[in-house]
């Protein structure tokens, strides 16, 4: 059994790292934002998880393969930014099974152009995501558990957003238009004497339909891994509920697709570094902080890339209480 965990992530490893495909792509979004339950395993029978967030995206610079591109030209975009609003509401279903409901909505999504006083700003709901998730192997006097999950996806809309006349681009329209499908799988190993856990997430995402528009995003796979330290019993009152986590993830997203040819500027490999600090209020409330920024990244042809992100997400545990 330990040889197929170990080979069940080495897979997953493997395919973030695959080969990619190397004229300049702007703001385009393969999904939502991922968030709030990324590192959330199965929940206990009969209890609800919510999970409230807000992200920031900020964007200003041009790169080409890891080095930056002036792109000079009079279509460059000055700077472009997201703010989008998520929810995920998981619920035990079983001992072992959880299912997840995550959707969100895109506050604006915006374009400001470098040589012209033109802003392009799509607005609405994203997509709609249903997954399960299965816990495969828990030891607890080991603190090891290994859980796995699957889902689909779909867009709010078909049709593409139309804002004052004009038909938004692929980049800015709030939903991808596609109907797609996610892999996941979640290693956690806890050790309490020195109240640090370590978690392992790995995911793929798939697209395989076109939108309306003849625009199909590429797959995305992204590796996780969290280290987390909780403060209680170390410092002072005031940091007992206080736990401090450093992510480490690696996206790799394969080029998009428009009317079945290769869109040259689109696909990255990107690896981003992401603190985030987070209170427990009366072990009820659990409030999240992270700042999120790429340390590595390469884009194929020219492309805006991210320059950073902030995300405040909200959590709260509802339902049945397990008798101790």
């Amino acid at each position: 059994m330990k040889n197929k965990f170990i080979v069940f992530f080495l897979f997953f490893g493997l395919l973030a790292f695959s080969n990619f495909e190397a004229n300049a792509q702007c703001f385009a979004s393969p999904g939502n934002p991922v968030a709030g339950s990324a590192n959330v395993g199965v929940l206990h029978p009969r209890i609800f998880r919510l999970v409230l967030f807000h992200k920031f995206s900020y964007s200003d610079s041009y790169y080409s393969g890891s080095k930056f591109n002036e792109y000079d030209f009079p279509a460059a975009i000055k700077n472009a930014n997201y703010n989008y609003t998520g929810m995920s509401l998981a619920y035990g279903l079983k001992p072992k099974l959880s299912l997840e409901l995550d959707l969100g909505y895109f506050i604006n999504k915006t374009q400001n152009y470098r040589y012209i006083d033109y802003q392009l700003k799509g607005y609405g709901l994203s997509n709609i995501g249903l997954t399960a998730k299965y816990n495969i192997y828990k030891n607890p006097v080991k603190m090891l558990e290994i859980t796995v999950g699957g889902g689909l996806k779909a867009p709010f809309r078909l049709e593409p957003q139309v804002v004052n006349g004009v038909r938004l681009d692929v980049d800015v329209q709030p939903s991808t238009g596609n109907f797609g499908f996610n892999l996941q799988a979640l290693f956690v190993k806890e050790f309490e004497n020195i109240s640090t856990r370590l978690i392992v997430l790995s995911r793929y995402d798939n697209n395989f339909t076109e939108n309306r528009m003849g625009y199909k995003f590429g797959d995305a796979f992204s590796n996780s891994i969290f280290i987390s330290k909780h403060l209680a019993n170390k410092y002072t009152e005031l940091t007992k509920d206080i736990t401090i986590i450093c992510q480490f993830r690696h996206e790799y997203k394969k080029v998009n697709h428009l009317n079945g040819k290769v869109v040259k500027a689109s696909g990255s490999n990107i690896l981003y570094i992401a603190p985030q600090i987070n209170y427990n209020f009366k072990m009820v409330w659990n409030f999240s902080f992270i700042f999120e920024k790429p340390i590595y990244h390469y884009y194929n042809e020219t492309q805006l890339g991210n320059k950073y992100s902030l995300l405040l997400s909200i959590t709260k545990d509802i339902g049945y209480k397990i008798k101790m």
